[in-house]
Parts: structure tokens; sequence; C-alpha cells
């Protein structure tokens, strides 16, 4: 008998009338066979693959049917890549430019706006990522939308799980100063 369990505990495999195993059916339901057919008829079975299914999350990470907006493909020149940047920052060479780690306040860095002389505020830590525009895989134009600002919250909206305190531990500048009126 087809799909009874011997006494030995081993479950038997089906088989077909022509001798062969037939093929598990892996396929997901379609979103018609989910739900239910309409009162007093029968639902046909649809035999078209819907992958990946509607509102799964496949589709939902998905820039044409997600929730995300969809993503322009910036080209990093040769050179610039995250290992480059690595390699850079172990290389010994003062990305910084300044003397010494300094209490800044947002004018300060107000002052440091420009893709050649670019200061960013990420929680509450100062970064001259001017060295760094080239090598960000979103390209320059994201960088500059925080520069000579605050730019905590884009960061942290665009990509929270970055360690910003490894990766910039070269470019950082000072903390800052959190003023006080009287």
């Amino acid at each position: 008998m087809l799909g009874t369990q011997p006494p030995d505990g081993t479950v038997d495999t089906p088989i077909n009338q022509a001798g062969s195993i037939p093929p598990n059916d892996v396929r997901p339901p379609n979103d018609d066979s989910v739900r239910p057919a309409p009162a007093g008829q029968a639902r046909a079975q649809s035999s078209t693959f819907n992958f990946p299914m509607r509102n799964s999350p496949q589709m939902l990470s998905a820039p044409t049917g997600g929730l995300q907006r969809p993503r322009k493909k910036v080209y990093i020149k040769p050179g610039f890549s995250q290992m480059d940047w690595m390699r850079l920052t172990t290389s010994g060479e003062d990305l910084r430019g300044v003397e010494g780690l300094q209490m800044l306040t947002m004018e300060d860095v107000a002052k440091h706006n420009k893709r050649d002389d670019c200061w960013m505020v990420i929680c509450g830590k100062v970064y001259n990522v001017t060295c760094y525009l080239d090598f960000h895989p979103g390209g320059r134009g994201q960088l500059m939308r925080a520069a000579g600002k605050d730019g905590t919250k884009l960061f942290l909206e665009t990509h929270s799980w970055v360690n910003f305190d490894a990766m910039l531990k070269e470019c950082f500048v000072g903390l800052l100063a959190n003023r006080q009126v009287a």
C-alpha cells in the first residue's frame, strides 16, 4: 500500500503506476488557491508558477513592487572600493586634517560644506569626510546631503547597521559641543 509505514519504522515512498517516484510538488500556492472558492463553485487549480508570491518577503524588498524606492546604481572608480578605503585608513596617512581633537560647534562644522572640505556630525561626533567622498558606495552626492550639518538622522535612516566609528575613526576631528543658552 502506498503511504503506509512498514513495521521496521521506515517510510514507504509512493510509486506511481509507471513504477517511478512522482516529483514533489514544491510550488508555492498561487493567490487563487489560497483564497476560498466563491459559494457554490469549485476553485480550479492553476498550473502557473507564481514566484515570488505577492506579499512575500522577496516582493516586499524588490524595488519595483515593494515598499522601498529604487536605488540608483553608482559606479565607483577603480581604486575607490571599500577595501581600498580600509587600506588607506591603515596606511598612517593623516585623514583628519587638524591637529588634536577639538570641541566644535555647529557653526564651526557649517563652514566645512564643500566637496574639497567636507565635515559632518554623526551621533555628536565630527568627522572630516572629505577624503571618504569618492569611496562612499552611494556616491559623493549622498554624503554632500549632510555636508556641514548633523547627518545623524540621515545616516541612521539609510544604514543604521554600519559601524561609522570603525569606518571613519581616522577622520575623527572631535566632539560636538552642546551649547546651552543661559
